[in-house]
């Protein structure tokens, strides 16, 4: 599983650059220290509009996507989700987290992954249902590694409905 930065334009997608969210220099680490004097614990939220202006505040939110590469490794499909929220709740040296997140681009590809992965075009979301994984990290609001973890309560992943409108 692979965290990327992807500039949209209507329906096409361009890969900019990796994201890096876990390690002692990582996105959530530095977030996470940012809010050192709270109480614990400490309950938090991230927007897509919020990952992004956290990446880089010259960024423009509606004009970019955080993805999740979830066959990084891949020659033949590609499993791209879309980042929707990031939930946490933190100690101070341990998160829990909950990531939601919704289908992009699912499927085999006429092209390498890697090369369909560079550039593409979606003119329909797949489907409105939202994908939930819990996660822990191995840090919290005033120390740690900043590691993906297993959950305390292992849940896994979970499919859920798309919202009535």
């Amino acid at each position: 599983m692979a965290f990327w930065l992807y500039s949209k334009n209507q329906h096409q997608y361009q890969r900019l650059s990796p994201i890096k969210l876990t390690g002692k220099g990582g996105l959530l680490a530095t977030f996470l220290h940012k809010h050192a004097g709270e109480d614990t614990p400490y309950a938090w939220e991230l927007t897509p509009a919020e990952l992004i202006a956290f990446i880089d505040p010259t960024l423009d939110p509606t004009a970019h996507e955080v993805v999740i590469d979830m066959l990084p490794e891949s020659f033949t499909e590609v499993s791209l989700y879309r980042v929707t929220s990031l939930r946490g709740v933190s100690e101070f040296d341990e998160t829990d987290l909950v990531l939601a997140c919704r289908i992009l681009f699912q499927g085999r590809t006429k092209v390498p992954s890697d090369s369909f992965k560079q550039a593409f075009c979606v003119e329909d979301c797949p489907s409105d249902r939202q994908m939930v994984e819990a996660f822990r990290l191995t840090g919290g609001i005033a120390s740690g590694k900043y590691l993906w973890a297993k959950p305390k309560m292992d849940i896994g992943a979970a499919i859920c409905p798309a919202k009535s409108k």
